[in-house]
């Protein structure tokens, strides 16, 4: 049986245990919150913020043995609270700092899945229709032999 729950917080333990160490490195505070949730900027309010998007399970039967299980995972770092200049700045080392954590891992998070890759990084100068909350999407398959 798939424990999709357990597998879910593994992960994110795993991101809120390394990420940190990675943004210190480079002189950055962590983020001020790891949300599990939509994006809701009403109500999580901190400048800096990751919510984890567990999108799509995907499954395919490689032998009567075996299976693949994908994982169409989508990391959202925002920012907000200064200049836009400053925002920008702030987003790119963030996501900068996120890939390099993700890198390290060996692609999947320390063995949390066979193999990993960063499919796309996407970069949002203006969210909700302001240019002073910027937000970065980095998208991540995982995949996983059971």
């Amino acid at each position: 049986m798939i424990d999709f729950l357990t597998q879910q917080e593994n992960i994110q333990q795993y991101i809120e245990t390394n990420y940190p160490k990675v943004l210190e490195e480079t002189g950055l505070e962590n983020v001020g919150a790891y949300i599990n949730d939509f994006l809701d900027f009403d109500k999580y309010t901190k400048n800096t913020q990751l919510f984890y998007d567990f999108g799509n399970y995907d499954f395919s039967s490689l032998s009567n043995e075996s299976n693949t299980e994908e994982i169409d995972l989508r990391i959202y770092l925002t920012f907000k609270g200064a200049s836009s200049r400053d925002l920008n700045k702030k987003m790119m080392r963030y996501t900068a700092g996120f890939y390099e954590m993700f890198e390290r891992s060996g692609c999947n998070f320390d063995g949390l899945a066979d193999f990993g890759t960063i499919e796309s990084v996407s970069f949002f100068q203006a969210t909700e229709g302001n240019t002073n909350v910027k937000l970065a999407e980095l998208r991540i398959r995982l995949q996983t032999e059971r």
